[in-house]
């Protein structure tokens, strides 16, 4: 006796996007049906009664969110499996959509339809009902080399890890075209960002994560080192970032991302999908005007104030802009200042120990603590909103 094929109900604004997935499940073997608007996709749904719907929240005329709670709140469509896709990487976005009902949220990316394609038969046999937890995102970058984030990233990742020994805290290395975490904490392993990419979506699940991201002795946390090299770092597949990040967030509670001053169309959706942004500022001038163009660039992006966490490092530096000085220029609230601690950064970098083991009696220990808690809160605050 044969079966029904699959109907699929599409709906996006965008005509590029919405044909060819449509094209692309047809020629899967799936019936599609295809709204521009979200409330076309209501009557659609209503009426034709597909097995699977598939949305950009982004919508002209019904706000992603609205289309997902009508969709739940209606007999009609109350059981059907809805997955989110979408361009958007806003943490807020991705919760509110998974709380509201969504099945899943993907990336629209290059890794999009294969991922889709295998998603389908699983939600057609009821295996992902459930939302899969994500561990709290936080991205660390700058304006300007120099201003030690990278010691930052790997020394608050280490404080999480020690005060919250119950919890799983990652670090994922993203510095291009090297990466600076490896050599912090003395870690010489080969799997690393790049190795790690050159493997198949289907190798590198959140169990693989889970199992293999190494934890790094006396530090506290898994490393997902960065490329050793920049003729390595060239073959990086781009495309495969977000399903990597996506299988560390799902394998830990914790996940910091050293991004370092690459602000580029590779990191920028990390930092808009992360829950709390680190943004580290020096002491000198051009770091206070450059640090100015880069938050007015991240505001135009969409990045929620409340997320961002101004930590100025004095480490590095006794003399330069005072934290009144560097918050009037940029317009940023400091929420810590690192005190100056002379050449001791360097010395335990140098060592490959945490700050924190290696001058415990410095008041540089306390304020990183401190900083690993703030930022560890303000994740989870923003997370219960």
């Amino acid at each position: 006796m044969d079966t029904q094929p699959v109907s699929v109900l599409v709906i996006d604004g965008d005509a590029a996007s919405r044909n060819y997935l449509t094209v692309m499940l047809r020629k899967s073997g799936y019936t599609v049906l295809s709204a521009s608007l979200g409330r076309e996709g209501l009557i659609s749904a209503w009426k034709d009664h597909p097995d699977l719907i598939i949305l950009d929240p982004v919508l002209p005329d019904v706000p992603g969110l609205e289309l997902v709670n009508r969709l739940r709140q209606d007999r009609r469509t109350s059981k059907v499996p809805c997955v989110a896709l979408s361009s958007r990487q806003d943490s807020g976005d991705i919760n509110a959509l998974l709380s509201a009902g969504c099945n899943e949220y993907m990336a629209k990316s290059s890794q999009a339809l294969p991922l889709l394609l295998e998603l389908i038969p699983r939600l057609m046999r009821g295996e992902s009902t459930v939302p899969k937890k994500q561990g709290v995102l936080v991205a660390f970058l700058s304006a300007k080399g120099g201003t030690g984030t990278s010691s930052l990233c790997a020394n608050i990742a280490m404080c999480l890890g020690s005060e919250k020994i119950e919890t799983r805290v990652a670090v994922m290395d993203l510095v291009l075209p090297i990466g600076s975490i490896a050599n912090i904490v003395g870690y010489d392993d080969p799997l690393n960002l790049v190795t790690v990419a050159m493997q198949s979506p289907a190798e590198t699940s959140a169990a693989f994560f889970k199992d293999n991201l190494p934890r790094v002795p006396n530090w506290y946390f898994h490393l997902l080192a960065g490329s050793p090299d920049p003729d390595l770092a060239n073959l990086l597949t781009v495309d495969r970032l977000d399903g990597i990040l996506n299988g560390i967030t799902e394998s830990y509670d914790y996940i910091l991302v050293d991004i370092g001053r690459t602000l580029s169309r590779i990191s920028l959706p990390i930092i808009q999908k992360a829950d709390v942004v680190v943004l580290v500022v020096g002491t000198d001038l051009s770091t206070g005007i450059l640090t100015k163009k880069v938050w007015e660039y991240l505001k135009n992006q969409g990045i929620d104030p409340r997320r961002l966490y101004a930590l100025q490092n004095r480490a590095i530096g006794l003399e330069g802009l005072s934290k009144t000085e560097i918050e009037l220029m940029t317009g940023l609230q400091i929420r810590l200042t690192m005190p100056h601690i002379s050449g001791n950064f360097t010395i335990a970098n140098n060592r490959h120990e945490p700050v924190i083991a290696k001058f415990s009696n410095d008041s540089s220990a306390l304020t990183l603590k401190q900083a690993a808690i703030q930022i560890a809160e303000l994740g989870e605050r923003l997370r219960s909103k």
